[in-house]
């Protein structure tokens, strides 16, 4: 497997799977080592075949020349098919939520995936849930994510929602979002009261940009998350003691996969190196003597901007 994911990107595999640069201690102690399957390798091989392919470059390259002066490349990609993402397997998924496919049962269970765009990653969670919900700001995939049968929520108004979910997940979202606070916000409560976990991706390192933005035109969050440093390593421990605790989420464990997307004629297949953490909702201390009602009605504090040292 490691000899055909190298012939096919010309990248070693540890390098996808493996921080490139040591990380503290405290993120070692929490790291969950992923590896390569037969549904990674198949999804490089169709790019390759893609990429390959002079009509369809062809195609793809007209197509995207005519309709970018009128829609986002988001929407273009909605609209044709273009750009499919590959973040993880069945099987992968299932390795990194402990789930034992023997006796995991999908009868009445739902999960909510924010920020879904076509859908393909959210595919990999399908046979896991009974119930699929969705949320994406692009029209252009939400129906791709309607015809694929997800259930799909307002973008701006799914927390309002009363559903209870057995998981929620935010892949490559947090870095996207017009406002990351409001949406770790959003994921406290909504978890806290649906008593489940939340799996968060973002390539690392940080590089925000909003392409859908509510509030008007600019492209920069109303916040940036507060990390520091300049190597993925940094970033991850910045992101589970200065981001995610201070949200009052406690990082149950977390993984590096290889964040995949079609290629084109210059490449087979382009890389982002992603970091996944699943996340656990726990009640701020200054409110653990409150009522059973006022905690379930309680907001976290917004995230404070305290640094720890690595």
């Amino acid at each position: 497997m490691s000899f055909l994911l190298e012939r096919t990107y010309g990248l070693r595999p540890n390098y996808w799977y493996i921080p490139e640069n040591e990380v503290s201690t405290g993120a070692q102690n929490l790291f969950f080592e992923s590896s390569p399957d037969n549904e990674t390798q198949q999804f490089l091989d169709h790019s390759n075949n893609i990429s390959a392919s002079f009509f369809w470059q062809t195609v793809r390259n007209i197509g995207v020349m005519i309709l970018s002066s009128i829609y986002s490349k988001t929407d273009i990609n909605g609209m044709t098919g273009f750009g499919n993402m590959f973040l993880f397997s069945e099987q992968q998924f299932a390795n990194f939520l402990a789930i034992d496919r023997q006796t995991w049962r999908a009868n009445n269970k739902s999960v909510l995936d924010l920020g879904a765009g076509n859908g393909d990653i959210t595919e990999h969670m399908r046979s896991f849930f009974d119930n699929v919900y969705a949320t994406e700001l692009s029209p252009k995939m939400r129906n791709r994510l309607t015809s694929k049968g997800y259930k799909v929520l307002d973008a701006l108004e799914w927390a309002k929602t009363d559903v209870k979910f057995d998981l929620i997940t935010a892949f490559n979202l947090l870095d996207r979002h017009y406002s990351p606070g409001k949406l770790l916000e959003d994921l406290w409560i909504n978890a806290h009261r649906s008593n489940c976990n939340v799996v968060v991706s973002l390539v690392l390192p940080v590089n925000h940009y909003v392409e859908f933005n509510p509030n008007g035109k600019s492209t920069r969050p109303d916040k940036f998350l507060n990390v520091q440093g300049r190597t993925y390593a940094e970033h991850v421990h910045h992101m589970i003691f200065n981001v995610f605790k201070p949200a009052n989420f406690e990082v149950i464990r977390w993984t590096r996969l290889p964040y995949l997307c079609e290629g084109d004629m210059s490449h087979a297949a382009y890389y982002l190196p992603d970091a996944v953490f699943l996340l656990k909702p726990i009640i701020p201390e200054p409110t653990a003597t409150l009522t059973a009602e006022e905690i379930a009605t309680t907001k976290p504090p917004v995230p404070e901007t305290v640094h720890e040292d690595l």
